[in-house]
């Protein structure tokens, strides 16, 4: 058998031929595009886990905005999308001039668009004294007259797209804004403060067709509102869950119809390795093509049956060694310093990510009663466990992923 193409993508987002599912959630984004395009504009909160496939929605919802692709209502559009990845390093200032950049390499492709965007952007080359060592007071008052030229940019940049003065420009139905990674988010850039200062200033310059949709772990909620309280109402939240038992098996029948595509030698998957990647993956899209990708490269036959997905799932660097080392190995290990802290954790995965009384784990925990009490509130405060809002007492892990990966690989340092 000839070394085969392996068509899972464990590391990037679903390209677009191959996304599955979430037809409700492109459905809420279309209408939002839909909205916006007429003048009544819609922003969107995206929150969820890790690797529960938010990149690979930011993708599928570029390429409707564009008109790469039609929307699932058929609704076809052709706004300028920027897009923005918000990293632990950025303030308010680079934050700033990174949309600059992406504003002029998406609409700068003519010398009368390039003049355009130098005399309309021409704040931004202004902006180091928010950099100097003036009184924070002083700073903040710049930092509105900065967002107030920002706005004014914004709109500008808006008239211009969708009244295109050169042959050469396609007329546009307005901007997206989609920033990743938000929960990424220090306090020196204020996002939220940016958010809810800019979505009211374009509204006063009666500028309605920009739409900003912002995503990020669940915590990206508190660090918005940490910048301002109230701005979280400018959104309409979305809280992506896991994928469904036939979305799950279906991301998979997409792979091998794309390994058949580009092979010269066919490959079928059985109706028991699918269960067998469902299930293992909880319905996370990311853990979904990693088992996928480990069971496909284990496969020898042609055929992808469930014992291939078993043996590459539990393997020394197999599929769960992989997806551990990516998001449960920080957790156990760079998140908690301390060994009676991962003990708790070792004994909460004996009952996978059910349940379990801090009675019960205090009959096998091996410190003080102090100890376990400081335990579990520090691993609750990190979101590494989760606590019982109905129970007392009650907590549990957040993924039987996680608890598997402690039992096979979590005491090998």
């Amino acid at each position: 058998m000839a070394s085969r193409i392996n068509p899972f993508k464990p590391n990037s987002p679903a390209p677009v031929g191959m996304f599955a599912g979430r037809a409700d959630e492109l459905k809420l984004l279309e209408g939002g595009l839909n909205q916006t395009k007429h003048g009544e504009p819609a922003n969107f909160l995206i929150t969820g886990d890790r690797g529960i496939g938010k990149s690979s929605l930011l993708l599928f919802l570029d390429a409707i905005a564009k008109g790469d692709v039609k929307g699932l209502d058929g609704g076809q559009f052709n706004f300028v999308v920027i897009n923005l990845s918000i990293s632990d390093k950025m303030n308010l200032l680079t934050f700033l001039k990174i949309v600059e950049n992406n504003v002029r390499r998406e609409i700068g492709k003519t010398e009368v668009a390039r003049k355009f965007l130098t005399d309309t952007w021409s704040f931004v080359q202004r902006l180091r004294v928010m950099d100097s060592g003036i009184e924070r007071s002083e700073k903040e008052q710049d930092e509105e007259v900065v967002l107030d030229e920002f706005a004014s940019s914004i709109a500008d940049t808006y008239n211009r797209i969708v009244n295109p003065i050169n042959d050469g420009e396609n007329k546009k139905d307005g901007i997206l804004f989609i920033v990743d990674e938000a929960d990424n988010a220090i306090a020196e850039l204020r996002l939220g403060y940016f958010i809810k200062t800019v979505t009211e200033d374009l509204q006063k310059k009666n500028c309605n067709n920009v739409m900003f949709v912002v995503t990020g772990l669940p915590e990206t909620i508190q660090k918005l509102k940490a910048s301002h309280e109230s701005s979280v109402r400018a959104f309409h939240p979305v809280k992506i869950k896991e994928l469904l038992p036939n979305d799950r098996k279906w991301i998979v029948d997409l792979g091998i119809k794309k390994a058949n595509d580009i092979n010269l030698d066919k490959t079928s998957v059985t109706e028991d390795a699918k269960e067998q990647i469902s299930s293992l993956s909880e319905g996370y899209p990311h853990f979904i093509q990693q088992f996928a990708y480990c069971a496909f490269k284990q496969d020898t036959n042609l055929v992808m049956d469930s014992d291939d997905v078993v043996n590459s799932a539990f393997a020394d660097g197999g599929a769960l060694d992989s997806i551990g080392n990516r998001y449960y190995e920080s957790d156990f290990y760079q998140k908690i310093k301390s060994d009676e802290y991962r003990q708790v954790l070792t004994i909460m995965s004996d009952r996978m990510n059910s349940w379990i009384k801090k009675a019960e784990i205090r009959a096998e925990f091996t410190g003080s009663e102090t100890k376990l009490t400081n335990a579990l509130k520090a691993l609750t405060d990190r979101k590494i466990i989760l606590k019982n809002n109905e129970r007392d007492g009650e907590y549990r892990l957040q993924q039987r992923g996680f608890a598997l990966w402690i039992q096979l690989f979590g005491n090998r340092k």
